[in-house]
């Protein structure tokens, strides 16, 4: 995993993880992410990519560095602001 030291309590940090940069999943995901980036901007998120040994896993941390939400399959980007807005 990515050292999310220097991020912390500056930014959030989203991370995509897959196997292949050539993920039909993670292709979306990254254009879903991309059409939101005003109000990801807002809410002080990066968005960080990581090679993996299985399938499509996103994560968000929070600013304090820990594990706020994850998924292994098709997402809303209005949950990620759900979990966001309500901490």
């Amino acid at each position: 995993m990515k050292d999310l030291k220097k991020y912390q309590w500056k930014n959030r940090v989203i991370i995509l993880k897959d196997r292949s940069t050539e993920s039909p999943t993670l292709k979306r995901a990254k254009e879903r992410l991309m059409r939101e980036m005003p109000e990801l901007k807002e809410r002080d998120v990066v968005i960080l990519e990581e090679g993996a040994s299985s399938d499509f896993h996103i994560e968000l941390y929070g600013k304090d560095g820990g594990k706020k939400w994850e998924s292994d399959a098709d997402f809303s980007v209005k949950d990620i602001f759900k979990t966001i807005d309500a901490n």
